[in-house]
């Protein structure tokens, strides 16, 4: 079994609808990379969409994802990270170190 490497993708994304839906799809591709099921990884990507789409001003996402995992940060200058967190509350969002930050894991398959 070969391993993938971690990837890193940075997004500076305005915060017009097309700004917001970019950051969106560059969510998606990451969650597809890290192997998070396709409707998990849609729902990830419409809530993410909303978020940047509600914050005030250019937003910087970075998204990580390795073999079984995705990492999110998102930073916004002034008082918007309250608001990203909130919005993004259902993935368990969490401010920390200035940026707003979601962890997604893969769900294990299990024998039965």
């Amino acid at each position: 079994m070969t391993s993938q490497s971690q990837s890193t993708v940075t997004v500076r994304c305005e915060t017009s609808a097309g700004g917001a839906d970019v950051g969106a799809q560059v969510v998606l591709a990451m969650a597809a990379r890290a192997g998070i099921p396709p409707l998990a990884a849609d729902r990830l990507r419409g809530d993410v969409r909303d978020a940047l789409r509600a914050a005030s001003g250019v937003v910087d996402l970075v998204c990580t994802s390795d073999e079984d995992s995705l990492t999110i940060t998102i930073s916004s200058p002034g008082e918007a990270l309250e608001g990203l967190r909130t919005a993004l509350d259902g993935h368990a969002a969490e401010i920390s170190d200035g940026v707003v930050l979601v962890r997604v894991r893969r769900t294990p398959l299990r024998s039965v």
